[in-house]
C-alpha cells in the first residue's frame, strides 16, 4: 500500500493531539530525568532512542517521530527501496529532494560485513543507512544474544559523555542481509560543515566485533533569518527574545534567549511554532546551550530543532511561548511533634502529617494531601505523588556547592514505601509504610521526609505569554 507525502501530512495534521496532556507527560519525563539514572537496557520498539540523558530520551520518545510509511521514492531507485523500508522522516524528506549522499563504505569483522549506504546532514541532524551481511547474522539471535534493536554502536571515543542523542530503527531483513537507519542529533558544532563522523558498530544480532567508519557528512546549505522580536511577562521576570531561525531542507532550528527569575531558574519557557498557513512545526529536540546567572535573573541561550521544514509559501512564523513552573522536592525532619505541615515552596500544595508510628523496622506514616481541588488532578497522579514520598537519614542529606539540596546524590539513599493506601474513599487521606531492611534498631526521629511536590505542580496549567511573529520574507 502506498501513500503520497501530501496525503500523509494531511492525515497526520488531522490527528487530535491532547496538547496539555502531551506536554504534561513530557514535563514529567524531564523532571524524572533530573532524578533517575539512564537504564542500561532499552525497551523494544519500532524506533529506539539511545541518548546520554533520560530527559532527552523521554522527549524524543514523545516527540512525534513517525514510524516508516511506505510511498514511492524514485529519485534514487536503490536508496528509495532502502528508505521505503527503514527510512526516518527527515531522511524521507531529503531523499525526495535529492539531498541524500549515496555511499558504499564497508568494514568487516568476525565474518560480518557492514556497509554504510547513505548519509545526510540537515540542521543539526546527521542521518545514515547501513546494510549488514554475513552467515552469522540472524534476527533470531536478537533478544537472547543481541541488543534489542539488533545492533549497538558508539561515536567518537565511546565515552558516554561524548555520545549524541540518536533515533534508530530496528533491523529489517532483506533478500541480501539486514538494513536499518540511524539519526543523530548534534548538540553542538563538534564537526564542521564538511567533515566525517567517527562511528563504531560493536554488535550485530549478537555477533560482537568492531566495525569502524569515518562517515563523510556534508551539511546541506540553509537560510538564516535574524529577528529581535521579544515578549515579556510584565513584573514577573520572564521574557523571551528571538535571535534567529535556520530554514533547513527538512528541519528548522529556532535560536532564542530566555530570562527567568532566579527563584524559577529550573522553570522552562517552551514554545509552539506555527506558520501563517496554520501549519505547526513538529517538535524534535530542545537544547539549552548556556545558562548564566546575573543578579536576580537567569539567562539561557536556547536552540530548538524541529523535524519539519518551513513551507516555501509561508510569510511569517508565530512563536507562542508558555511558562512551565518547576517545583522542587521538600525535605523535612520527622523529629517534630505531630500534626505538622510540609508545604510546597512555590505552590499551594502541602501535606499534613497526622501520625507517625514505628513498628520494629517499619515506619507507618498517616497524612492528608492538602489544597487540591476535587477533580483538578487525576487520581493516578495523586497516587503517584503519594507513592514517591520517601524517607532518608537526616545525616545523609547532601547539598551542592551552591548550598542547595543535591537530589541526585541523595537518590540511592532514599527509602521508598510500599504502595500508599487511601484510608478514606473520596478523600486525600493516605498511609505509607516504609520498611528498613536489616535495621531493627532504627529511630524514625533520625530520618527526614522527602516530598516530591513537582509531581503535582507538573500538572499546573502553563502560563501563556504574548505570542510574537517572525517575518520570513
Amino acid at each position: 500500500m502506498t501513500m503520497n507525502k501530501e496525503r500523509f501530512l494531511e492525515e497526520i495534521n488531522e490527528i487530535d493531539v491532547p496538547k496539555h496532556e502531551l506536554f504534561t507527560a513530557i514535563d514529567k519525563g524531564l523532571a524524572k530525568g533530573r532524578k533517575e539514572k539512564v537504564p542500561k537496557r532499552k525497551s523494544k520498539r519500532k524506533l529506539f532512542t539511545a541518548v546520554s540523558s533520560i530527559a532527552v530520551a523521554t522527549f524524543l520518545a514523545a516527540g512525534f517521530i513517525f514510524a516508516p510509511i511506505s510511498y514511492a521514492l524514485s529519485t534514487i531507485p536503490l536508496l528509495g527501496s532502502i528508505y521505503d523500508k527503514v527510512g526516518l522522516q527527515i531522511g524521507y524528506e531529503l531523499l525526495e529532494s535529492d539531498l541524500v549522499t549515496e555511499l558504499n563504505q564497508k568494514a568487516t569483522s568476525n565474518g560480518v560485513d557492514i556497509t554504510i549506504t547513505s548519509a545526510y546532514y540537515d540542521g543539526n541532524i546527521i542521518g545514515l543507512t547501513f546494510h549488514a551481511k554475513g552467515d552469522k547474522v540472524s534476527i533470531d539471535r536478537v533478544g537472547e544474544h543481541g541488543p534489542e534493536a539488533g545492533y549497538s554502536f558508539h561515536l567518537f571515543d565511546g565515552k558516554e559523555q561524548n555520545q549524541w542523542a540518536s533515533t534508530m530503527t530496528e533491523l529489517k531483513e532483506t533478500e541480501d542481509g539486514y538494513i536499518a537507519s540511524i539519526e543523530f542529533y548534534n548538540p553542538n558544532t563538534a564537526i564542521s560543515n564538511n567533515d566525517t563522523l567517527p562511528l563504531t558498530f560493536t554488535n550485530i544480532t549478537g555477533v560482537k566485533g568492531l566495525w569502524n567508519f569515518d562517515v563523510p557528512v556534508e551539511k546541506i546549505p540553509s537560510e538564516t533569518i535574524y529577528s529581535e522580536a521579544e515578549t515579556k511577562l510584565q513584573d514577573q521576570g520572564y521574557s523571551l527574545k528571538m535571535e534567529s531561525i535556520i530554514k533547513g531542507n527538512a528541519t528548522t532550528i529556532v535560536n532564542y534567549e530566555t530570562i527567568l527569575p532566579r527563584e524559577g531558574k529550573n522553570d522552562r519557557i517552551r514554545i509552539t511554532v506555527f506558520d501563517d498557513k496554520g501549519n505547526r512545526l513538529v517538535k524534535f529536540h530542545p537544547n539549552v546551550l548556556t545558562t548564566d546567572v546575573k543578579g536576580t535573573s537567569v539567562i539561557k541561550e536556547n536552540q530548538e530543532l524541529f523535524s519539519s521544514k518551513i513551507s516555501e509559501d509561508a510569510s511569517y512564523l508565530t512563536i507562542q511561548p508558555e511558562i512551565v513552573k518547576w517545583d522542587q522536592d521538600i525535605v523535612s525532619s520527622l523529629d517534630q511533634t505531630t500534626p505538622f505541615v510540609i508545604e510546597s515552596s512555590r505552590f499551594d500544595y502541602a501535606i499534613q502529617v497526622n501520625r507517625i508510628q514505628q513498628k520494629g523496622n517499619q515506619l507507618v506514616l498517616d497524612y492528608h494531601i492538602q489544597n487540591i481541588e476535587t477533580g483538578s488532578i487525576k487520581e493516578d497522579i495523586i497516587q503517584n505523588f503519594a507513592d514517591y514520598i520517601t524517607i532518608i537519614k537526616t545525616d545523609q542529606i547532601t547539598k551542592d556547592n551552591n548550598g542547595e539540596l543535591d537530589m541526585n546524590q541523595m537518590l540511592e539513599l532514599q527509602t521508598h514505601s510500599n504502595e500508599a493506601k487511601i484510608l478514606e474513599d473520596g478523600s486525600l487521606h493516605y498511609q505509607s509504610t516504609f520498611e528498613l531492611k536489616n535495621d531493627e534498631s532504627f529511630n524514625y526521629r533520625d530520618y527526614s521526609l522527602v516530598v516530591p511536590f513537582g509531581t503535582l505542580s507538573a500538572n499546573e496549567e502553563p502560563i501563556k505569554m504574548k505570542s510574537i511573529q517572525v517575518e520570513l520574507q
